[in-house]
């Protein structure tokens, strides 16, 4: 008899169940979605651990608070930078739209960044 055998035989007179469901609600009685002991104690396990939860981040909120507090950060540090360097984005051409377009995107990509970090921070 192998090791599978012997573990289901032993499930089988012990009367253990294999379903994830039977594990995680021990004691309750699934037609009344009730305790069938007389003590109402869950003595299961528990699905809502702390560690197992997982941040929804598709609500309206999150996207919200998303695309307003990136462009915020975005506009701040766009504009820092700006008056930081405001001589080299004087020019004619190309001397004059590449600092400009990096300054547009670097703002972009370091504000969002940021509000991707602050969000996850926070937990909303």
């Amino acid at each position: 008899m192998s090791d599978r055998d012997k573990q289901n035989k032993y499930n089988q007179q012990s009367n253990i169940s294999n379903s994830l469901y039977a594990r995680v609600n021990v004691g309750q009685d699934a037609d009344k979605n009730s305790l069938d002991s007389a003590e109402p104690v869950h003595t299961g396990g528990s699905m809502n651990n702390e560690d197992e939860r997982v941040i929804d981040n598709n609500t309206f909120t999150h996207t919200l608070l998303f695309y307003v507090i990136g462009l915020l950060t975005s506009a701040i540090i766009g504009f820092g930078i700006f008056k930081l360097f405001q001589n080299y984005f004087y020019g004619e051409g190309l001397s004059q739209a590449l600092p400009s377009f990096f300054l547009i995107a670097g703002s972009l990509l370091i504000g969002f960044i940021i509000s991707a970090l602050v969000l996850k921070k926070i937990k909303v």
